[in-house]
């Protein structure tokens, strides 16, 4: 086990989780094995970020000597595409954009700004841009990054809308055109992108293989379905109920991480989809499954295009963490499930853990959601530990809204961003010296007190002293406690 860069609560969490789950036991109540939300597992699937060298420049002169006479179509369209294609840097790494709006609009996806920094005057979100330019018939590199903020994005649809925020100046920016409708299978198709261990700007041609709803028409997932029975297979049928689909075109182009949220396009230079995935390698039958690519249908680009707002988006992470797998746990024994724990993969540490705490989650919650009849937001929290960075959410008058997130990126129990809800939405704290655990910003005094007994006592093993500060107290119940109120 490597914790070298997990910090103090992560490492507590992760040897609690490590023995819940090599033991099957914990010091006391039961456990209930819960299958997760299929949108939890699909964030696992996603091609993880490459890292991005910008001092890294193109062998043109190996290029040459690779360079021919031209084999068709995709000689035309790469010099037409390649200057309206971006890299995108964030948490970094690396992905693919491109431009959608002459005034400085960039579309890529979700999951490559998942890891952006945060503006901390605007607790918008910034990736930087990197263009490149043409010479000798190739692209290459420009090292200056422009910062550009997220302005949307979709986790459902694996998209994210960007703006520059300030053009370079000299620069002109020409979007790629969106095609009037999608090619039929067996058409060419191109993509350009930067995929790790290749070159920025490759261009990689295929065929459309086929269109449907990602995940569920993928034939892994309607096979099971036709061969399991019982409850192994109520599980699976739920965990694909749960989420809603996206419609998606499925390519023979050769992607691989750092080609996410690039475009597809046909063999007129039209964008026809978006770079979103890849399959993952069959361990057990040794079988590399990567001879299709999946792409964001156009159809799901012109609804995500279709409106673009006023100003960049306040950050709210998804209280929801990926997962492969989950539990339901009992840490005071009083034989009440109250916490739901999150794992990506075995003997690593919990992505989160959800805490019921004030009990009123229905008693037939563990039985309905197996057979697909509840929802995952049936489970009544209050509160929410994730990991990785470190973010606690609080649901601070038990309306079943989280209203308060605490980001404390380098795990020393003081948020480093602070939002709030509030009546206009979301908005940011200006405090730097905010307690990330505090029991007193529960409105109810009983919940309160429940959090320190099952999330301080027993989870984190705080002591009171540690988690709250005399100074930041209040009874005021519109508000938060002075440390937290807008």
């Amino acid at each position: 086990m490597r914790l070298r860069h997990i910090g103090p609560v992560a490492v507590y969490v992760y040897t609690l989780a490590f023995a819940i789950c090599a033991t099957g036991q914990q010091p006391e109540g039961r456990t209930v094995v819960l299958p997760v939300h299929s949108y939890q597992a699909l964030e696992l699937l996603q091609p993880k970020l490459a890292p991005l060298d910008v001092e890294s420049q193109l062998a043109i002169d190996k290029l040459k000597l690779l360079a021919g006479p031209s084999r068709g179509p995709g000689a035309v369209v790469f010099p037409e595409v390649a200057p309206s294609t971006v890299v995108v840097r964030s948490g970094g790494g690396h992905g693919t954009g491109f431009i959608v709006d002459a005034e400085g609009w960039i579309l890529t996806n979700n999951h490559v700004i998942a890891g952006a920094s945060v503006h901390q005057g605007t607790s918008a979100r910034v990736a930087f841009i990197h263009f490149g330019h043409m010479e000798d018939g190739f692209m290459v590199l420009e090292k200056e990054g422009h910062p550009a903020f997220i302005y949307a994005a979709s986790p459902e649809k694996d998209l994210a809308l960007l703006k520059l925020i300030a053009i370079p100046a000299g620069r002109e920016l020409t979007p790629i055109k969106l095609a009037e409708k999608i090619s039929p299978p067996g058409s060419d198709c191109f993509t350009i992108g930067h995929p790790t261990s290749g070159l920025f700007w490759s261009l990689r041609s295929g065929e459309v293989v086929g269109i449907g709803k990602y995940p569920h028409d993928l034939i892994d997932n309607i096979m099971p379905q036709l061969t399991l029975a019982g409850a192994p297979k109520e599980a699976f049928e739920q965990s694909l109920r749960q989420s809603t689909p996206r419609k998606a075109l499925i390519s023979s182009c050769g992607i691989n991480p750092g080609d996410s949220g690039g475009p597809l396009v046909n063999t007129d230079g039209e964008l026809i989809a978006v770079n979103f995935a890849i399959p993952k390698l069959d361990q057990k039958r040794g079988v590399n499954l990567d001879k299709f690519s999946y792409h964001v249908h156009l159809d799901e680009v012109k609804d995500f295009l279709a409106v673009r707002p006023e100003r960049p988006e306040v950050f709210v992470p998804n209280v929801w963490p990926a997962a492969a797998a989950s539990r339901l746990l009992d840490f005071d024994g009083d034989d009440k499930m109250e916490t739901w724990m999150f794992v990506p993969a075995q003997d690593v540490p919990p992505s989160g853990l959800l805490f019921d705490l004030d009990g009123d989650t229905p008693e037939t919650f563990v039985e309905e959601f197996k057979a697909g009849k509840a929802k995952r937001d049936q489970f009544e929290f209050e509160f929410v530990l994730q990991l990785a960075p470190v973010r606690a959410f609080y649901d601070r008058d038990g309306d079943g809204q989280v209203d308060l997130i605490l980001t404390d990126a380098n795990d020393d129990g003081v948020s480093d961003l602070t939002i709030s809800k509030t009546a206009e939405g979301w908005k940011r704290l200006d405090r730097d010296d905010q307690a990330v655990y505090d029991p007193r910003y529960f409105n109810d005094q009983a919940t309160g007190e429940r959090f320190q007994a099952i999330v301080l006592d027993r989870v984190l093993k705080k002591k009171p002293s540690e988690s709250t500060d005399d100074k930041n107290t209040s009874n005021n119940k519109d508000e938060a406690p002075p440390a937290v109120a807008p």
